[in-house]
């Protein structure tokens, strides 16, 4: 029994509402750091809206947009310019507009995947990237591409 479980280890009120909101698996011993990680950013994060918490999700969230933008383009730039393509999307050349297009968006969405599960939010962002590649690919080619919980996600 979990209850009975918890009381052993010590674990209060709040470990228990923890445990009830389906974080008990932080806390399973025995795990290698690798799997407490992976439960840890799978986990579902639903909280009431405009609570503190959602707050907290919703900065956390933007923050991994931000980071992700910033680094997509200063790792793409670099590439640009050692092709030998000079220009910006404003003013063109079209040979830059088009290259940034098809390099940028493998390159943000690897960025956006890898961030996110290191901000330990890794369905939110799996979610996301399936979006920007449901835009491309057929379903049958992209849910290949995916992991379990976001094959999970994809099927509601």
């Amino acid at each position: 029994d979990l209850c009975t479980l918890l009381q052993e280890r010590g674990g209060g009120e709040r470990m228990y509402r923890t445990v009830l909101r389906g974080g008990f698996r932080r806390f399973a011993s025995g795990s290698s750091p690798s799997e407490r990680f992976w439960n840890w950013t799978t986990q579902s994060r639903d909280y009431e809206k405009y609570s503190t918490s959602w707050w907290r999700e919703m900065m956390v969230i933007c923050m991994v947009f931000a980071v992700t933008g910033s680094s997509s383009l200063t790792f793409v730039r670099p590439v640009l310019k050692t092709a030998g393509i000079k220009g910006d999307m404003w003013n063109g050349p079209w040979s830059y507009r088009l290259a940034s297009l098809l390099i940028v968006t493998p390159i943000y969405s690897l960025i956006l995947l890898t961030v996110g599960t290191l901000a330990g939010r890794h369905k939110q962002f799996a979610k996301q990237t399936l979006k920007i590649w449901g835009r491309v690919l057929p379903k049958k080619t992209r849910m290949k591409l995916v992991c379990e919980p976001a094959q999970k996600l994809q099927k509601k």
